[in-house]
């Protein structure tokens, strides 16, 4: 359930018109024309009236009504439209805490739209599940509304006067939805699980469409299973394509898991080959150089063989003279030393010189044939890799590649075959049903009609129980006979004492409304049914005169027990009460009270709603 806690109205260059609202009894009194209905008319606006009903000339600066909801979970609610009309913008905080544009939702959803509507975000915030209405005899069936509520909860000071239904209000077309409107709040049931009836010529125009419509549905259906022999057996025919497809599947996945395999092979033997190659390369390149080494180790060997032969034949040369100083070479001088011994140390170290390269020469020789060898090794390599490598490309090529194609050929075609024939499988089920639906149809639309249905009443037991609560109400106003409460659902009023409600004057009636809508309150928050959780009455007391020949029932003190039961409601039970007459001074301090002084208004009084 939800309540009220504040009303505003705010405009360009006017102070706000507010007024707050307490958890339990709220009475606003005062003279006529202090904006008291106008009050109730705000709250009826906001709550999705398709126009503000009520148009007063001191509201002409407002722009804007907001209403300040708080619900059983201690949640906020801000709902704000314009005077002017229009959609209405959803806040969840309080006024005082909006800082930016709320959602828009429509004031009323039309027809068939989903659109969210005041009446989606108000059930839901007051605890109220979406609902179904029977709204008509034949069991047709409309969403529970916030309008639909407002008779119960949102009481105008001429509703409350009127000598119709409190539940119904003025005879429409939701007369039927708002009977149900108390049964479900009676009992939490809605009427969901209602079936329809429909008129004869409605029902058999209807089943004319729908066998037309399965005649639609059945001509491309037959047409594709014309393709197949109804004597044919799609289950063995699937089973075997099944089959196939497996097999299929079983060849690709080896031929995949070779090729793989191949892949892998192949990447090991280029990597072989480059490694082959690149080493007949380094040597062919040490094959060159050991070339030159060699040819360099020849050179040097010449080259020794001249010095130890020169050596040989230099102590036979003839005697000549120094040329720097004239003297005989032959005997001791200081320039050069003929003497034969000298040339025997140049031709030892030529020889063993020349030892020393032919050792390395025959090394070299040696690392010839071992280069020669590997150049050898690595050649085979390289050619085996080769041939392994142009066997791999002609298995990848050749064999594996085109027995993949064929077989994902083969595979697609399958599965396409496997498609038909469920579709084949699927058809024919799917025509069985239609055609049996259609015979079903056909057997029916003789017999369509409306067929007289009786509808459950509001249930003995919860009617009860409400009664019961109106009958303590009208105790604590003290309601001068017994007080005993029936419900008349023809008439859906009540009756108090075996006097219908409608048959008292207008005072008593107001009087009686007003139990009314407190008693379903109370039975409401007492047994966990939804309602929304307040009420609003205008002008309850007004109209009901003391000193004026007194009705059956009717105690002269009921206005002062009327206040002493409104200042004594527990805070889960919010009522607001609009009248001109006010409660007694030592009654009021137990209520949320506001005066309205009007023109006769005192400097400590407020004038009324609008400042």
């Amino acid at each position: 359930m939800m309540q009220l806690r504040q009303l505003r109205l705010t405009g360009r260059g006017a102070a706000d018109a507010i007024m707050t609202f307490a958890a339990a009894g709220n009475v606003v009194a005062g003279d006529s024309d202090t904006g008291k209905s106008y009050m109730l008319r705000c709250i009826d606006y906001v709550f999705g009236a398709e126009v503000m009903t009520k148009v007063i000339k001191e509201a002409g600066p407002y722009e804007r009504v907001l209403v300040e909801l708080e619900n059983d979970q201690g949640e906020f609610l801000t709902l704000v439209r314009a005077l002017a009309g229009g959609d209405i913008e959803v806040h969840h905080a309080p006024i005082e805490k909006i800082s930016d544009d709320g959602i828009v939702i429509k004031w009323m959803r039309k027809g068939t739209s989903k659109l969210l509507d005041v009446t989606s975000v108000l059930l839901p915030f007051a605890g109220i599940q979406e609902a179904q209405l029977r709204k008509n005899k034949q069991g047709k069936k409309q969403r529970l509304t916030i309008r639909t509520l407002v008779p119960v909860f949102l009481v105008d000071e001429i509703t409350i006067i009127a000598e119709r239904s409190p539940v119904i209000g003025t005879v429409g077309f939701d007369t039927t939805a708002r009977k149900r409107m108390l049964s479900y709040l009676l009992t939490g049931k809605d009427d969901e699980a209602v079936i329809a009836d429909e008129k004869k010529e409605i029902a058999s125009a209807r089943s004319a469409a729908k066998i037309s419509l399965l005649d639609d549905l059945l001509a491309p259906i037959d047409a594709r299973l014309s393709r197949f022999s109804d004597g044919q057996d799609e289950e063995g025919s699937i089973e075997l394509t099944d089959a196939a497809i497996e097999q299929i599947s079983a060849v690709i996945d080896e031929n995949s898991t070779e090729r793989a395999q191949l892949m892998n092979e192949r990447r090991e033997v280029v990597d072989n080959l480059h490694r082959a190659e690149s080493q007949l390369v380094a040597i062919n390149e040490l094959s060159v150089r050991y070339r030159l080494l060699d040819d360099r180790y020849g050179s040097d060997l010449d080259r020794l063989d001249f010095i130890s032969e020169g050596a040989h034949y230099f102590g036979s040369l003839q005697e000549v003279r120094c040329p720097l100083c004239d003297q005989a070479m032959d005997g001791p001088h200081q320039h050069w030393q003929s003497d034969s011994v000298a040339a025997q140390p140049v031709y030892s170290s030529a020889r063993a010189e020349a030892a020393k390269i032919i050792g390395h020469r025959a090394d070299l020789g040696e690392a010839v044939k071992d280069l020669q060898q590997r150049r050898s090794d690595r050649s085979e390599d390289r050619e085996k890799a080769q041939a392994r490598l142009e066997q791999i490309e002609t298995r990848l090529t050749e064999h594996l590649l085109p027995t993949l194609r064929e077989s994902k050929s083969r595979l697609e075609t399958m599965i396409q075959r496997r498609l038909e024939l469920e579709g084949a499988k699927l058809d024919r089920e799917k025509a069985k049903e239609l055609r049996a639906l259609r015979l079903e149809l056909e057997n029916s639309a003789a017999s369509a009609g409306t067929s007289s249905k009786k509808w459950a009443g509001l249930g003995a037991a919860p009617l009860r129980a409400l009664c019961d609560e109106i009958e303590a109400v009208l105790r604590e106003w003290s309601w001068k006979d017994t007080g005993r409460v029936v419900f008349d659902e023809k008439a859906y009023d009540i009756e108090v004492d075996g006097q219908p409600r409608q048959s008292h004057g207008k005072g008593v009636r107001a009087i009686l409304y007003a139990a009314f809508v407190i008693g379903l309150l109370r039975y409401c928050r007492k047994n966990r049914k939804p309602h929304p959780g307040f009420v609003v009455l205008d002008s309850p007391l007004t109209t009901y005169k003391k000193g004026q020949p007194k009705e059956p029932g009717i105690d002269p003190g009921i206005e002062t027990a009327f206040w002493a039961s409104l200042a004594s409601l527990p805070p889960g039970l919010q009522v607001v009460v609009v009248d001109n007459k006010e409660p007694p001074p030592e009654l009021a301090s137990g209520l949320k009270y506001e005066w309205f002084g009007g023109q006769e208004a005192g400097p400590d009084d407020r004038v009324g709603f609008i400042p």
